[in-house]
């Protein structure tokens, strides 16, 4: 998690994605190119893959390939017909999404079928289910914290532990981002889920053999979750980190995380202590900092740029505010190291459990494909 990448990988509003050579001033490898709308997380997947997810309903595998050739787009996974917000990569050839229909779902990579379908973020939830009641349960971040557990956190203010093997839900929902006492602005002052609750954004794994994860909110607080024990996962940790929500949290040291506010700063900090270390000006507002080195990190930028930054000196690498890598604003940067990939690092025989069946997961995937035509009709017959 802490080693130096070889290759970094970004996604961006303009329906792209594109790997960088980080050996060789950051120059431009691959574009992957195939989604139609918004990518909104890229990652590494298994030896020489990358795995997306995108407001175009779908979840998609692409292969690594030579500089300067387009990006093979290996598999293309209908998931339902809402826009997707966060994947991750699993064992056993398998992946976790979250999205705006409020499921978390395991899929095959092999086959592309739903092996489980979570829908306790829109079913159940605190405060006598306020949340749901509210509409909320959106899955914004999904995590594989260690072996079969991932952890989802959500818009109703929850972050859940799940076992991926069976499909359920280990311990109760947990609520760490308790709102600031006041809301962001005029518009929600009074209410309940903007001054008491705030919609969980992003985790992050922080090592420690999977027993620790971050997480952000829109209450401007980031949490340190203790995962030691998955029938009481609790907060350790908290303090406010922005004076807007904080959309991200990435590791980028062995005990420094990055935090990204929509009050155009990035900030590094011990979490450790909830010291400030750092703090880094944006022209946008930045989504997402990947490690590159001790002390150097990648910003993608909400001003469509890439910047590449050493917190330690306070200086930019690449030129100031780093260069345009995108042609609309950057939703992710993940990093690659190709040493790390090894083929024989990988589980070969396909992990298949599952609890959803073939006529319910067909179901999800008609009703995607059948969003996308309308989209794609409604585009082809609009007119000025």
């Amino acid at each position: 998690m802490l080693s130096k990448p070889d290759v970094i990988v970004t996604c961006s509003m303009d329906y792209l994605i594109k790997t960088w050579d980080v050996n060789d001033s950051y120059r431009p490898l691959q574009v992957f190119e195939g989604h139609l709308n918004f990518v909104n997380v890229v990652v590494p997947c298994r030896w020489d893959n990358l795995l997306s997810c995108s407001d175009d309903y779908t979840c998609r595998l692409w292969k690594l390939g030579d500089t300067g050739s387009s990006g093979e787009l290996l598999m293309t996974y209908w998931i339902h017909g809402f826009p997707i917000k966060s994947v991750c990569e699993l064992p056993g050839q398998r992946a976790a999404c979250g999205g705006q229909d409020k499921i978390v779902r395991i899929f095959s990579l092999l086959t592309g079928h739903t092996l489980h379908r979570i829908t306790d973020h829109g079913a159940c939830g605190p405060e006598d289910s306020y949340f749901q009641k509210q509409g909320c349960g959106a899955v914004w971040s999904v995590l594989h914290l260690r072996g079969n557990i991932i952890v989802s956190g959500s818009e109703d203010a929850t972050v859940r532990v799940w076992d991926i093997d069976t499909g359920k839900a280990l311990g109760s929902a947990q609520i760490g981002h308790l709102g600031w006492g006041e809301e962001i602005g005029a518009t929600g002052l009074g209410w309940k889920l903007s001054e008491r609750f705030g919609a969980v954004w992003k985790l992050c794994h922080l090592g420690k053999d999977g027993n620790q994860f971050a997480s952000c909110s829109y209450d401007r607080t980031i949490c340190i979750w203790d995962a030691s024990d998955l029938e009481n996962v609790r907060v350790i940790r908290s303090w406010k980190a922005a004076e807007n929500g904080v959309l991200n949290v990435s590791l980028v040291g062995k005990c420094h995380i990055a935090s990204c506010g929509s009050d155009k700063e990035v900030m590094i900090w011990n979490f450790e202590t909830g010291e400030l270390l750092h703090k880094i000006q944006t022209r946008g507002i930045a989504s997402a900092v990947a490690m590159i080195d001790e002390h150097v990190i990648a910003i993608a930028g909400g001003d469509a740029t890439l910047r590449i930054y050493d917190w330690s000196k306070g200086k930019d690498l690449t030129g100031k505010h780093g260069f345009y890598a995108h042609d609309m604003t950057l939703r992710s940067v993940a990093k690659l190291r190709h040493s790390d990939q090894a083929q024989s690092n990988w589980t070969t025989c396909p992990i298949m459990y599952q609890s959803c069946k073939w006529p319910e997961c067909e179901a999800d995937s008609i009703v995607a494909l059948e969003q996308m035509r309308r989209v794609m009709k409604n585009s082809l017959d609009f007119q000025f």
